[in-house]
C-alpha cells in the first residue's frame, strides 16, 4: 500500500533534483510527498501502491533539447536509488 511503501515519478531539471526531494518530504503523505506550487516541478504522478497504475500528462514546451532534467521517486528515502535522467533531443 502506499503509505508503507509508494511510488511515484517527479521530473525536474538535475540543478533542482535534491532540493525538489527534500521539499517533498517536507511536503508529506497527504499531498503525495509533492511540494504543492513549485515551479521547479517539471510534471509528477500521484503517489501508487503495489499493482496500482498511474499516468502523467504534460506540455512537450515545459521540456527544452540540451537541458539537463532528472526523474525520481520522492517517497522517503526512494529518490537516492529510484532515479534516472531524462535526455530531450528535439
Amino acid at each position: 500500500p502506499v503509505p508503507a511503501m509508494g511510488h511515484n515519478v517527479v521530473i525536474t531539471h538535475t540543478r533542482d533534483a535534491t532540493a525538489v526531494s527534500s521539499a517533498a518530504l517536507r511536503a508529506g503523505a497527504a499531498v503525495h510527498y509533492l511540494p504543492q506550487g513549485d515551479a521547479r516541478v517539471v510534471a509528477a504522478t500521484t503517489m501508487i501502491g503495489g499493482g496500482q497504475k498511474t499516468s502523467a500528462s504534460f506540455p512537450g514546451m515545459k521540456l527544452k533539447a540540451g537541458d539537463d532534467y532528472t526523474f525520481f521517486c520522492s517517497f522517503p528515502g526512494h529518490s537516492a536509488l529510484m532515479k534516472g535522467r531524462l535526455i530531450v533531443v528535439k
